[in-house]
């Protein structure tokens, strides 16, 4: 299955925020707004997913299912200044299936998807099937969006 790539930017979901902002350690009221916002979103985005296609969300290296909020979370969605970001990517799938990194996850022929945040902390990456039944859901579930598309990983 041929792979494709959609960045998510947070100013989709923050409206009236300029988030090139955000920081995780600022403790500005509009930043934690905007912040709450995207974590609130991620929960409920994921949460769909999870009940509509009966997924489990995996560490690439680890068999055991993470929790929503260990993705919908100020340390993987969000840069901070002092501690930088740290990049990692998150295997959504009905069985887990072990992945030496995320260019082994795109090479693979799995249906379900692949999360990465943004070095910078401005949005997510999702990969999945192109013209999958899961990507046309994202589409359908996200055309209020400007949606970027994001090369696979290397």
């Amino acid at each position: 299955m041929k792979k494709t790539g959609i960045g998510i930017d947070y100013s989709n979901i923050c409206k009236d925020y300029n988030t090139m902002y955000l920081d995780r350690d600022n403790k500005d009221p509009d930043t934690s707004r905007c912040m709450e916002q995207v974590i609130a979103w991620m929960r409920d985005f994921l949460s769909d997913l999870l009940e509509r296609f009966g997924y489990g969300i995996y560490h690439l290296n680890s068999d055991e299912a993470l929790k929503i909020d260990e993705v919908a979370s100020k340390r993987f969605l969000f840069y901070s200044l002092e501690k930088e970001i740290t990049l990692q990517s998150f295997a959504v799938e009905k069985t887990y299936t072990q992945y030496a990194n995320a260019a082994a996850w795109t090479a693979g022929n799995g249906d379900g998807m692949l999360i990465q945040n943004d070095e910078e902390g401005a949005g997510v990456y999702l990969y999945l099937a192109e013209d999958s039944e899961l990507h046309r859901w994202v589409k359908e579930k996200l055309q209020d969006f400007s949606l970027d598309e994001v090369p696979l990983p290397a």
